[in-house]
Formats: C-alpha cells, structure tokens, sequence
C-alpha cells in the first residue's frame, strides 16, 4: 500500500467535534501530521468564510476544498484559487422547477461576494455561522451572479429525506447532496468533494492512491470511493460507511485524531494501535 502523503478530511461530524470545534487532541493530531510531511486538507460543505473560522486552532492546514468541492482557498495566500460554480443561465430554471415541486422550500446561497438566503431559509435551517451579505424575502430574478451553490429546506423534509424529495426536481444536470446540516445543497454538474480533492492533488502532484479521506455523510462518498484509503465515522451515515474500507470512533469519541495517531504510529513502526478495517 503507497504511503499516505495527503489526508483529506471532512469538518463537521467528522474533524470538528459536536460543538463544531475542534478539540485539543484533533488540532495536535493535525499539527503532528503536519510535522510528519502529511498534508492535512478540509474538505467540506461549508463556505470557506466559516470553515476558516472553525479551523482557528490548526493553522497548519493550508488547504480548504469547500462547498462540497466547487471551491479550493489557501489560507496561507488568503485567496481563492478555484472556483467552478453554476452557470448562470441555468439557475432560473433550477430554482422554478424546485419551488413547483417543493413549494414550501426555501433558499439560501453562496457567492463569489458571500453568503445569502431568504429569511424563510433562516427560519427553517438556523445557522449561528451566518455571514449573509443579504436577507431577502424571495431569492428570485434577477439571481446573484456567479454563484457557487444553492441551498435548500423544507418545514417537514430534512437531510436524506429532503434529498430524496428533491431530487427528481433538479434539472441540467446539478449535483444535489445531503450532509449533517438540515438542508440540502446544490452544486454544477459534476461537482463533488472527490473533484475539488483531485483537482488539489494534481496541483501538488500527488496521486489518489497517496490519499486518505475521512468522512461520515453522504456529500463524503465520492471522495470515499475516490480515494486510495477512505475511513468512516464510528457513526457515520450507512450510506458514507459502505463506501468506506476503514471505521474509527465517533468525533464525539476524536476519532478522526485517533486514526491519524494510529497512521503515525504505523509509519514509525509501531503499528500496534493501527486503523481497522469495515467488516
């Protein structure tokens, strides 16, 4: 098995702790897996604006492949290097052929200027990480320009339900996906985790069979099956587990820390407390 030159992991539920922080023993496994010459990266759903903020205390890690892979930032330039959002002309017809379906939906979305969403969203799906650039009655023409993503909920339907719902509503090819938030999120064709990951690696040359990933929900399986290791949460989604080939503890457990303990351990020869495969 090639070396684990780069680990991919997600943030909420999974490197981040039910407090959406991260506790004292992740942020040393991070700064250790640094040290070792790992490049730990975050990869997410959430904007870059709050993954930022929830990753204060491991400032090592450069890179941030967000919003479920449409957006790669490098914390140390500050700057976004990629962005692969939705084309404009299709978002008319995404929104119409959503709220005919799910007429109590309602909208929140991402940016190249920020966040925003209608205040009905707000309601539905609270969020103390809320930096909206505006609060709207009704997200509806004209649309922002070039935005990232598009989010969605629903008074009665949240995550894996929602996606379900919702699903046969979404036009041109969008990618829809569920995590552990109560909305659902909405992506260009062809944008997953798995891309944004990709896309990092060939960057700094690194081949997916040096990757790790770590994830527990359903917008972590592409990069789970993309990856040449992949570990779910002890209580991951099933969907997230069987797409997986190694299970450690829950976050609430740090278990992403322990199984970057476990991987350092085994690289120094010592691999008595190494990762466990899914049965």
């Amino acid at each position: 098995m090639p070396p684990v030159r780069l680990v991919a992991s997600d943030l909420d539920g999974t490197l981040l702790g039910p407090d959406s922080e991260l506790s004292p023993r992740t942020a040393a496994a991070v700064r250790a897996a640094h040290e070792a010459g790992i490049v730990v990266v975050a990869a997410s759903g959430r904007s870059y604006l709050t993954a930022t903020m929830r990753l204060a205390g491991a400032p090592t890690v450069r890179w941030l492949v967000c919003s479920n892979g449409a957006v790669l930032y490098d914390r140390q330039a500050g700057v976004v290097r990629e962005r692969h959002g939705i084309d404009d002309a299709v978002v008319p017809a995404a929104v119409d052929a959503i709220r005919a379906g799910l007429p109590e939906a309602g909208f929140a979305w991402e940016s190249a200027r920020g966040l925003g969403a209608e205040e009905g969203f707000r309601v539905m799906a609270p969020t103390r990480d809320s930096r909206a650039e505006q609060v709207i009655e009704r997200f509806g023409p004209p649309y922002p320009g070039g935005l990232t993503k598009i989010m969605v909920s629903h008074p009665q339907l949240r995550r894996a339900d929602l996606l379900q719902a919702l699903r046969p509503f979404v036009v041109d090819g969008l990618v829809v996906s569920a995590s552990s938030v109560p909305f659902v999120e909405i992506a260009a064709p062809g944008i997953d985790k798995a891309f944004g990951v990709a896309r990092l690696c060939r960057r700094l040359g690194i081949d997916r069979s040096e990757v790790a990933a770590i994830g527990d929900h359903i917008n972590d399986v592409a990069l789970l099956r993309w990856a040449g290791r992949s570990v779910a949460m002890g209580d991951a989604h099933p969907e997230a587990r069987a797409a997986a080939r190694e299970v450690t503890q829950s976050c609430e457990e740090d278990g992403a820390a322990r199984w970057l303990e476990a991987l350092l351990a085994a690289r120094s020869g010592d691999g008595s407390a190494g990762p466990h495969a899914v049965g």
